[in-house]
């Protein structure tokens, strides 16, 4: 059974504000290639969300391409996943989420 992926604001505005980068910064084509990375972390989280943990609470997932970390919590009976934080790994690392 697949995992429903609930995906927060302050993660959605990380991903506006990384696609909005990449355009202003590269090009449209950089922002779709990291829409695709973006994308496949997306379906990795529903098929098998058991990554390693960043703390207590938090896991994460590392994009492929992107110099970016998905942070997210796992409720097993449920079968969801909070994607919490959509992370540029270069930024820095206080703002990390945790508990």
């Amino acid at each position: 059974m697949s995992y429903k992926i609930i995906v927060s604001p302050i993660a959605s505005k990380n991903i506006t504000d990384a696609v909005e980068y990449y355009i202003y910064k590269a090009s449209k084509k950089v922002a779709l290639d990291f829409l695709k990375d973006y994308k496949k972390t997306y379906k990795s989280l529903e098929i098998n969300p058991f990554y390693q943990f960043h703390d207590s609470n938090y896991r994460f997932l590392p994009f492929k391409k992107f110099p970016y970390i998905a942070f997210f919590i796992v409720d097993e009976p449920s079968k969801t996943v909070f994607l919490n934080a959509v992370f540029h790994t270069s930024l820095n690392p206080e703002k990390i989420p945790s508990k």
